[in-house]
């Protein structure tokens, strides 16, 4: 069970001691300094993606919502608008004919390069807010964090694989049943 940060339920919550509430604001924080360094060529999320690509070239979406944690849809707009822009290609997988990899255009691959310094400049930028002496920790701890996200919907990701097979089988299962009933005709009531 959650531990709340509250000794009683009673108290009014406080958006001061909600994990939550300052991961986001943290997040917006790390997103405004992106743009202010990058400017408008890319988001902190199309950034994100380019640069998973440019890591590991030829991932399906489904690889790059794990690199990336971005879900699924939000990722397809992102990926459609990335490939209307012209940053990325999608190919057919030489591996898997029903899957996609993404590629970095040239233009991605320009785009990419020029926002690289400015990101490493905007997480430079958050981190010289905290001590020398805290930035490891605060490090380690976001990516321990990342890292149970990411368990967490792989875990949820085959806990809905599970369900859907279950309900498959049920499905075909209902088929059957209702196949031999008809194969059988109705059946006479006795008198």
């Amino acid at each position: 069970m959650a531990r709340s940060t509250s000794d009683s339920e009673s108290e009014p919550y406080r958006l001061a001691t909600s994990a939550s509430h300052l991961l986001h604001r943290a997040e917006q924080l790390a997103a405004d300094r992106f743009t202010q360094l990058v400017g408008e060529a890319v988001t902190l999320r199309q950034f994100a993606v380019l640069a998973a690509i440019a890591e590991q070239p030829g991932l399906s979406q489904s690889d790059l919502v794990r690199a990336t944690g971005i879900d699924r849809s939000t990722l397809a707009d992102l990926m459609n608008r990335l490939v209307k822009r012209g940053l990325t290609e999608r190919k057919e997988s030489p591996s898997d004919g029903r899957a996609y990899s993404v590629l970095l255009t040239a233009s991605g691959a320009s785009i990419l390069h020029g926002a690289t310094q400015h990101a490493r400049a905007a997480d430079a930028a958050i981190l010289d807010l905290l001590p020398r002496t805290k930035r490891r920790a605060f490090l380690g701890t976001l990516t321990k964090l990342s890292k149970l996200a990411e368990e967490a919907a792989e875990k949820a990701e085959r806990h809905a694989r599970k369900l859907a097979k279950q309900r498959a089988r049920k499905e075909q299962e209902a088929k059957k049943k209702a196949k031999a009933a008809a194969a059988h005709g109705p059946r006479k009531q006795r008198a």
